[in-house]
């Protein structure tokens, strides 16, 4: 101990009990959206998860779920809310994700979920191939603004799409649906989701989804079933930095009933995003951004059980092995779609993580993928590979007998490990 006298003592723990005092003050009064706030949340994030994952082992992460009694259980269809988002240029993907999710997730259409969009269906031929009403929630927005926001470059892209579906011109509606549809999307999650909530406020949960994005019930009924729905929860894939941090929208954002109440109990707040919307790049950094103004937080303790890939593009690693998986994103295509939902779509125990190396390994020779090579820094490669079989036992050489994701390219003789936490652990552990 260093030998300081008491009197000095005592004025040192005098200073420090009043520097907490005022942080403590400060945080109080600061707006909840403060970047002083959001960078002290950030920071004592960052340091809770540290400290987990220091303290629990991997595999043991979540078993809280597994062992906990589920305290508020509630039913799939009944008590929750879906709004589905499409646009002109991708509005074939519905009908494929009503199939998809419509036995599970979804319940009936103007009661459990509404799709919004960025068109009116000019004719019945082509209301038949969605197979559900779409609403046209940027006439909303356009409507619910004053003059400076009908003259804004948006909505003269709006009504040039507008102008080509009513004459006919498919070729260049679908060109300008493709080509502006990511800016028209920023429009509708304000607008979208007070449609969802006015149709059906008495929900417990509310889901936002893209066309593309298909959703686990087992695993989501899981996690939602341990969380009261009367706490105001945002949950989602959490991308961003400290000043805004979001749910990606091609995840799946999920929204407890009360933090829905919040944001439709402030009519300035909802009118603010409405405004905002007419720039803001990313409609889903939107929902949160607006969130922050009513101290709703992304709470990233879930964000891992959040997928924004397809299966077959899922980076699988040690620390999510265990873990329930949500949702999945970029199914764009029939078979996708069709493949996901039969595999997953009708499983009555949670899927995780790690079931994806088996559910969805891949049919080619010598392969065990298990995501795409985005990041040089987590994938070893070996030249010089005649056989699969080669490649494999390599990553097993590697990892200590456990391999958990490999590929062989055949025309090119190599090996590639794709195993991003291959230096934390060398043995599987039994879940």
């Amino acid at each position: 101990m260093f030998n300081i006298p008491r009197r000095v003592r005592k004025r040192l723990v005098q200073t420090a009990i009043l520097g907490l005092v005022f942080l403590s003050v400060s945080y109080i009064i600061l707006p909840p959206d403060s970047s002083i706030r959001l960078a002290l949340r950030w920071n004592a994030a960052r340091a809770s998860a540290a400290v987990r994952s220091a303290t629990t082992a991997a595999e043991d992460r979540d078993a809280w779920l597994r062992r906990e009694p589920a305290r508020y259980p509630f039913d799939m269809r009944a008590d929750v809310g879906c709004l589905i988002k499409t646009g002109y240029g991708t509005r074939h993907r519905v009908p494929l994700q009503l199939a998809a999710m419509g036995g599970s997730v979804l319940g009936e259409e103007g009661r459990d979920f509404v799709v919004v969009g960025d068109w009116t269906t000019v004719d019945e031929a082509d209301a038949k191939k969605i197979g559900v009403p779409v609403h046209d929630v940027l006439k909303t927005v356009r409507e619910y603004g004053d003059g400076d926001w009908r003259a804004h470059h948006r909505f003269k892209k709006y009504q040039t799409l507008q102008s080509a579906i009513v004459a006919g011109d498919e070729e260049t509606a679908l060109g300008i649906g493709r080509s502006v549809g990511w800016e028209l999307d920023a429009l509708k999650f304000a607008p979208g989701m007070e449609l969802l909530y006015k149709t059906m406020p008495n929900k417990k949960w509310y889901l936002i989804l893209d066309d593309d994005t298909f959703v686990v019930k087992s695993s989501l009924k899981l996690l939602l079933s341990h969380l009261n729905p009367e706490n105001a929860h945002y949950l989602g894939n959490a991308v961003g930095d400290f000043r805004g941090r979001f749910a990606h929208g091609g995840s799946a954002i999920v929204l407890s009933g009360e933090a829905m109440r919040r944001l439709f109990r402030r009519p300035d707040v909802v009118r603010a995003a409405y405004a905002e919307s007419l720039d803001e790049t990313w409609g889903d950094k939107l929902v949160a951004t607006t969130l922050l103004k009513l101290g709703v937080y992304l709470e990233e303790r879930y964000a891992h059980h959040f997928n924004g890939e397809a299966p077959e593009e899922t980076r699988i690693t040690q620390d999510r092995y265990c873990a329930p998986i949500v949702s999945f994103h970029g199914l764009r295509t029939a078979t996708a779609t069709e493949r996901v939902s039969r595999l997953v779509g009708t499983a009555t125990e949670p899927v995780r993580w790690g079931d994806l190396v088996e559910l969805f390994r891949s049919t080619a020779q010598g392969q065990d993928h298990v995501g795409p090579d985005t990041d040089k820094k987590e994938v070893k490669t070996w030249g010089v590979v005649k056989k699969a079989s080669d490649c494999r036992r390599k990553c097993e050489v590697e990892n200590g007998k456990w391999c958990l994701a490999w590929t062989w390219d055949e025309r090119g003789e190599a090996c590639q490990d794709d195993d991003e936490e291959k230096k934390k652990k060398k043995k599987k552990k039994k879940l």
